[in-house]
């Protein structure tokens, strides 16, 4: 059965295998930001240097931003704060992306042989979420822009990659019946978009498994996910 972690109560990760955990993975999450989303990730992975994943629902919402993603600039700060969200950073590249329940978050730390080929390592961890989803009857998910996964011409998963050297950092969120209200509530339009969006607001660029007729649950996603992961992250090379 999967279950969400409290705020604050980081999993351990066995090797090669995934955790639930919330939505600053294990890192204090005050508001106004800070913290580094999954980032004790990195350092679980030099201590024992054996490949790390973590797959899991994030229990409460939160924002984050990317490696070179400005707060005054990317988010909606008066609304965060009335609500009471955090903002948090993530490691590596990418857009600010809200996290929050309905969502599955896949985060994988290993070695790679190439420090570089980060599109071709994005795209052979995001064949191992499409071979999930079709393990659950969801088909019709595709690349899309640089690193992208879509329905259609509608976003349903955004990834992230931070290098050191050899070591691959990648991260992904999947929709699968978010409120993508939240999206317009919290972020601002982005100032770099992939040709594909359009000049689309959030909820028009982005959609949900729920909205494309998914009837399943959170926890099976990530069921899948973890088969998948628990399966091929060990060869990726």
């Amino acid at each position: 059965m999967h279950e969400k972690n409290p705020p604050g109560g980081g999993a351990q990760n066995p090797p090669g295998g995934s955790a639930q955990n919330p939505p600053g993975g294990g890192a204090q999450n005050p508001p106004g930001g800070g913290a580094t989303v999954n980032g004790d990730m990195l350092d679980d992975y030099r201590q024992s240097r054996v490949p790390v994943s973590r797959i899991y629902e994030p229990s409460t919402p939160c924002a984050v931003l990317g490696a070179s993603g400005r707060p005054e600039q990317d988010l909606l700060l008066e609304n965060l704060r009335e609500d009471g969200v955090p903002w948090l950073h993530r490691r590596g590249g990418g857009g600010t992306v809200v996290l929050g329940p309905g969502q599955v978050v896949l985060a994988v730390v290993t070695e790679v042989d190439s420090p570089f080929k980060n599109k071709e390592y994005a795209a052979e961890i995001n064949s191992w979420i499409v071979e999930a989803l079709v393990r659950l009857s969801i088909r019709g998910v595709h690349p899309a822009g640089i690193s992208d996964l879509a329905i259609g011409e509608r976003k349903i998963v955004g990834t992230s990659i931070y290098r050191t050297r050899l070591v691959l950092f990648y991260q992904a969120s999947l929709l699968v019946h978010s409120d993508i209200s939240l999206f317009t509530r919290y972020l601002a339009m982005p100032v770099k978009v992939p040709d594909y969006r359009r000049g689309r607001t959030h909820e028009e660029f982005c959609t949900t498994l729920a909205r494309e007729g998914y009837t399943g649950s959170v926890a099976e996603v990530v069921e899948a996910l973890k088969a998948a992961v628990e399966s091929r992250l060990p060869r990726l090379r």
